[in-house]
């Protein structure tokens, strides 16, 4: 494998998944599904928020990312077959993914947990909260494909997330902008994009520009769920990618 002459870092990964996406678009269909069942949820237990893949407050917006972030897992556990493999079996991945699915909630339930401590310390504190969010989704960023394919129970996901990557801050924090700016920033402004194009289509029914929005979102979470794992599995033997 070519390595990038910037600390190791093989940036040939990102177009690479892409391609890898093309060829097995089954990754797709955990985060679709699990982004629907989301806007359901959302619209029944949150119906005043409108992004449903946020981070908001109140039982909905829980219950919603906990949701997405099991899609998400979901999709490692195919993106992982794909990367090894080339094709990947959807019933052979969900199969896995609903035996990982205590470990993954887990983990999901953890990282919850902690976005929303420093969410709420960053109210206390003001202008680092933004920093304090980072730092939380930085330091988190492997957990997912922990507990999903790295065989890692749930509780002990973010700490292995931690461990790897401290062993690998750079990597670490070119994933983590990639995934920020692939899952949140990239989706909400094509969505924005789609709906103002097709306004005179969807105009008063909410329901249907939040459903384009979960078919955006969800492949994005596809593609960070290509880009996670193989950085994961690389990182867990110890091998610069």
């Amino acid at each position: 494998m070519k390595r990038s002459p910037l600390a190791g870092i093989d940036f040939s990964i990102f177009p690479r998944a892409v391609l890898l996406l093309a060829r097995n678009p089954s990754i797709i269909l955990p985060p679709l599904l699990t982004s629907m069942v989301g806007v359901l949820m959302a619209r029944v237990l949150a119906p005043g928020v409108p992004d449903p893949a946020g981070l908001t407050s109140g039982l909905g917006g829980l219950i919603v990312l906990l949701i997405e972030l099991f899609g998400l897992g979901a999709a490692c556990v195919i993106a992982d077959d794909a990367w090894r493999h080339g094709r990947a079996s959807f019933d052979d991945g969900w199969t896995e993914a609903r035996r990982r699915g205590g470990d993954i909630l887990f983990a999901a339930i953890g990282i919850s947990f902690i976005l929303a401590v420093a969410q709420y310390a960053g109210l206390l504190i003001g202008p680092l909260a933004l920093i304090l969010t980072a730092a939380a989704v930085y330091f988190l960023i492997w957990t997912i494909p922990a507990a999903a394919v790295g065989g890692i129970p749930g509780g002990a996901a973010i700490q292995v997330s931690i461990d790897r990557v401290r062993a690998n801050p750079l990597p670490a924090a070119v994933i983590a902008v990639v995934t920020v700016a692939v899952a949140f920033f990239i989706p909400a402004y094509a969505t924005a994009f789609i709906n103002e194009f097709a306004f005179q289509y969807v105009a008063g029914t909410p329901l249907i520009s939040q459903l384009i929005g979960a078919l955006i979102r969800s492949i994005a979470f596809a593609y960070v769920a290509l880009i996670i794992t193989k950085t994961y599995t690389d990182a867990a033997f110890s091998r610069r990618w």
